[in-house]
């Protein structure tokens, strides 16, 4: 990992720490241990991944291969979605919207 990744990873990190812990929690990541991702960086990219495979099983392949061996049969062929749109809460305002992120804005 570069020193450029390493940092915008540390800031990011840092900025959901501090958002989670604004609420009163403590988060943890496993999967970003020193130990764990130095391990991952050495495995060759088709360990990782194998993009022969459909969405919800070729990406994050290795990761959805753990999620299975420790019983999580259901949870490793879900698909990765960014946590605004994971948890739902666009949709617990109860509005209807036609907007989409990628229509222009016009006056």
């Amino acid at each position: 990992m570069t020193c450029k990744e390493s940092k915008c990873i540390s800031l990011l990190i840092g900025r959901d720490d501090r958002i989670i812990s604004d609420h009163g929690k403590e988060a943890r990541f496993p999967f970003l241990s020193t130990s764990v991702v130095n391990h991952l960086c050495q495995l060759p990219i088709h360990v990782k991944m194998d993009m022969r495979y459909g969405r919800g099983i070729g990406e994050k392949l290795l990761l959805r291969q753990v999620a299975y061996s420790l019983g999580l049969a259901h949870a490793c062929r879900n698909w990765k979605r960014a946590i605004q749109f994971g948890a739902k809460t666009a949709k617990m305002t109860g509005e209807t919207r036609t907007e989409k992120g990628q229509h222009k804005l016009t006056n």
